[in-house]
């Protein structure tokens, strides 16, 4: 399905349309360029279960963790693997023991850099920056 969005605003609704198919343990891939609007839709997705506090990019962390309080989610990693090199640096992050637990939602931004070490996502989100501060949001749902 593809969504054109106008503002950020307009990409964190649809985030917390999203949001609401959301149960736990499953892994989605974003996919997009530098600046296509990962972070503002991962941000919609937290506002919408329930997290008040700022959600950032994760350039520089690589993994940023938010306690969530919902009745079947209480955990929401947003991963960034575009600064690694090597798959010696992402086993350092333990996100093995982390992804598809019941309770974890986990957003990882440039997967094809490591696909072959992460389980089959649940769904994958294309975003791609268009003119005039849009956005094309394809998601691609493999549940």
């Amino acid at each position: 399905m593809s969504h054109t969005t106008h503002s950020d605003e307009e990409t964190k609704a649809l985030a917390a349309e999203f949001a609401r198919t959301l149960h736990g343990g499953e892994v989605v891939f974003l996919e997009g360029d530098l600046g296509s609007g990962k972070t503002t839709f991962v941000r919609g997705v937290a506002e919408a279960l329930g997290f008040s506090d700022p959600v950032r990019s994760p350039s520089f962390t690589i993994v940023n963790r938010y306690v969530i309080q919902h009745p079947t989610i209480k955990q929401m990693l947003h991963v960034d693997l575009y600064r690694l090199k090597d798959v010696s640096e992402l086993s350092a992050l333990a996100l093995e023991e982390e992804l598809e637990r019941p309770g974890t939602v986990a957003f990882i931004e440039w997967p094809s850099l490591f696909r072959d070490v992460f389980p089959t996502p649940s769904v994958v989100l294309t975003l791609t920056a268009l003119p005039a501060g849009e956005h094309k949001i394809e998601i691609q749902d493999l549940r």
